[in-house]
Parts: structure tokens; C-alpha cells; sequence
């Protein structure tokens, strides 16, 4: 329909509407009218744009009205590219602050003992102990064997006849305590035929402290 046959049908319809009347147009009378169209558009609009996952495919969803409309993407990612070369070593970053003292770890095994050192000076000597007690005098050993006999004199000159010999006497002369350890000792003195007989006994050892 061009736009002359648009306007006769507008006049149409008001003669029809107003006047009662009706005029005949060029393109003959009035058909009937047809049925109510789909609303357009109104507005579109874009709401949010995801990435979906490699390899799926692409969808488009409306989250608004048939004539407001708000469309949703969702567009996958693209698979993953093959490993580019490895690129040069960066120089190396300052060094960073020193972090704080942890805790003192656990006290490890007693290793092994070492050597022995060499001996210490020798230190003064300590003052003398308190002399024990006298232990009691040994017993005498036994008498020792009879020495050889010493060899013949020289003959003196005879003498004069006179009286028959004495009988010689032996008396006990002194009695001397030895040191400890040391031989007993027995010497006679006095003259013929009186002899003294003098002995010499050695102290037994030294007692221990009770």
C-alpha cells in the first residue's frame, strides 16, 4: 500500500466514523482489518559477558523483556597455546631483609669423650697426720747359723806358770730399740772372763689409725 492509498483509507474511515457517510476511493471500498501485529522493540541492551570453558560453545541468553531485551554472553576461552621459549634469566633482586631468630632447636647427642690431657703440676705437699700408735715389738727371728771358724792365731810366747784359767761369765749389757725393718744387731763387750753382752732389737712397723 503507497502512501496515497494510506491517506484515502484514513479519510475513509473518518467519513465513516463522523459522518455516516462514505466516499469511494480509487482502489475500491475498504477491506476488513487485519490482526494486530507483534510488538517491536523497544531497546537492547547488554548485561553481563562470561568466559566459559575451553572446547564449549558460545551462547547468547535474554534475561530481559521480549521488547526491552538485555542480553547475556558467554564466550569460551580459547584452548591453551603451545609453551613459548624460555625467556632470558632477569638480574638478580636485591636482597631482601633478615627474617627473625627462630627458637633454639632440641640439644643434640653427647658427642664422643676426647683425649686424656697431658698430667697437672704436682701440688704442694699436705701437711704431716697425727703419729699413729707404737705397734707391739716383733717377735725375735730365729738364730742365725754358726759362723766358720777363723783361722789359727800365731802361738804367743809362753809365759810364766801361773793359776789355772777362769771360767768366763756373760751378762746382758744394753737393750737398744731399731728402726723398723732393719736387722737385730748383738756385740759383746767387758773383758776375759767377764763379757757383757749387748743387744740391739728393731721396732716391729708402724701400726695403722683405729
Amino acid at each position: 500500500m503507497n502512501n496515497y492509498q494510506k491517506a484515502c483509507l484514513k479519510i475513509e474511515n473518518y467519513r465513516r466514523n463522523n459522518l455516516g457517510n462514505s466516499c469511494c476511493c480509487a482502489f475500491g471500498p475498504t477491506g476488513p482489518t487485519g490482526a494486530t501485529g507483534e510488538a517491536g522493540l523497544g531497546s537492547i541492551s547488554i548485561g553481563t559477558t562470561s568466559t566459559g570453558a575451553a572446547g564449549t560453545n558460545a551462547t547468547v541468553t535474554n534475561t530481559g523483556t521480549a521488547q526491552d531485551a538485555i542480553l547475556n554472553f558467554t564466550i569460551p576461552r580459547g584452548a591453551t597455546g603451545a609453551t613459548g621459549p624460555t625467556g632470558p634469566t632477569g638480574a638478580t633482586g636485591a636482597t631482601g631483609a633478615t627474617g627473625a631468630t627462630g627458637p633454639t632447636g632440641a640439644t643434640g647427642p653427647t658427642g664422643a669423650t676426647g683425649p686424656t690431657g697431658p698430667t697437672g703440676a704436682t701440688g704442694p705437699q699436705g701437711e704431716a697426720g697425727i703419729t699413729g700408735a707404737q705397734g707391739e715389738a716383733g717377735v725375735a727371728g730365729p738364730t742365725g747359723p754358726t759362723g766358720p771358724t777363723g783361722a789359727t792365731g800365731p802361738q804367743g810366747e809362753a809365759g810364766a806358770a801361773g793359776a789355772d784359767a777362769e771360767t768366763p761369765t756373760i751378762s746382758i749389757g744394753t737393750v737398744t730399740t731399731g728402726d723398723p725393718g732393719t736387722q737385730a744387731a748383738a756385740s759383746i763387750t767387758g773383758t776375759a772372763p767377764n763379757y757383757i753382752l749387748n743387744l740391739t732389737i728393731p721396732q716391729g712397723p708402724t701400726g695403722q689409725n683405729v
